[in-house]
């Protein structure tokens, strides 16, 4: 997917464990937002980094959970990583 690509990160700085906190594009195509679309990952839930905008993640998030698609078709069973961390 990325063979011969051009490959970058816009950073919007680190978290408390200092990692980096940043958008992944592969040429123009924002990663992180066509992975919420397609329901493989889910909006965080905690502060947001400064200066970054998560609406239209949160958006993408919502129409993936009404469709039904990735992780978000399990309903019920699914577990969101910060609920499952509480738990174990």
């Amino acid at each position: 997917m990325v063979l011969n690509k051009d490959v970058g990160v816009k950073n919007y700085g680190t978290d408390r464990y200092d990692r980096t906190l940043g958008v992944v594009y592969v040429e123009d195509k924002n990663v992180n937002l066509e992975m919420v679309r397609a329901g493989l990952a889910e909006v965080y839930r905690g502060k947001s980094a400064p200066g970054f905008d998560n609406r239209p993640y949160q958006k993408a998030e919502d129409e993936a959970r009404q469709a039904g698609k990735g992780m978000w078709s399990l309903g019920d069973k699914y577990v969101s990583p910060r609920e499952w961390r509480k738990t174990h």
